[in-house]
């Protein structure tokens, strides 16, 4: 009996028992770890480097201030570059002598003459009417039809031109002196214009219309058949 009540007074509590309810569990605060929004961590790197936000600032309002400038910088740039050939005017073609020759009638003249497109780009058209003229101390002894030819950017060309005077008879008496004159073989002076009129077309297949005028001053040894030029000069420009 006494072992069975010792082993009694020794035995295990009861379990409590839990009934449903609302119950109020306290924390001591030191405790509590709260967890920042991600907003806060920005404010509080902010305010410990200052100078990192007010660097950027001054990046973003650099970039916002000298992008405009560059890209109006190369604007002007292209502009400089590309619009100069583009509104520049065709250059006039240039011209030499070669030979000339008096015709057994006494009053026609051949010239030959070579004619360079100087244009980097496009091409000339001689259009009709191109004429030419020669004279003789400003007196015009003939005239002759230019050919219509056409010509691209660098070429050159060889253009015949046959002068022809309804008569020698209407030549300057000087010039008939030293047309008769045989032995003396003096020097004669004379000079060729013409005028031709001329389609080009530049650079993005633009055209225009224009006219050149073209003037050679030249001596030949002498006014016959075998004639040599000794001198010429010619000049040509826009009309």
């Amino acid at each position: 009996m006494d072992s069975e009540r010792a082993r009694s007074s020794y035995s295990l509590p009861d379990p409590p028992i839990f009934s449903s309810g609302t119950y109020v569990v306290q924390i001591p605060k030191d405790q509590i770890y709260r967890i920042p929004p991600p907003e806060n961590a920005l404010i509080v790197e902010r305010h410990r480097n200052p100078s990192v936000e007010s660097s950027q600032h001054r990046r973003s309002c650099c970039l916002r201030f000298f992008l405009p400038i560059a890209a109006l910088l190369l604007v002007i740039i292209l502009l400089t570059v590309l619009l100069p050939p583009l509104l520049a005017s065709p250059k006039p073609p240039i011209v030499k002598l070669t030979t000339f020759k008096l015709a057994p009638s006494g009053h026609d003249f051949h010239i030959k003459l070579n004619i360079h497109n100087p244009n980097s780009v496009g091409s000339m058209s001689f259009k009709s009417p191109s004429h030419a003229f020669l004279s003789f101390r400003k007196h015009e002894l003939a005239t002759a039809k230019f050919p219509l030819i056409h010509q691209e950017h660098g070429s050159e060309e060889h253009v015949t031109l046959s002068f022809h005077a309804k008569s020698s008879s209407s030549f300057p008496k000087e010039f008939k002196r030293r047309m008769e004159d045989k032995k003396s073989k003096l020097h004669v002076a004379m000079s060729l214009k013409m005028n031709l009129p001329t389609e080009t077309i530049g650079r993005l297949s633009m055209h225009r219309n224009v006219e050149f005028v073209v003037v050679c001053s030249f001596t030949v040894n002498t006014l016959e058949k075998n004639s040599k030029i000794l001198s010429h000069d010619c000049e040509s420009k826009r009309q």
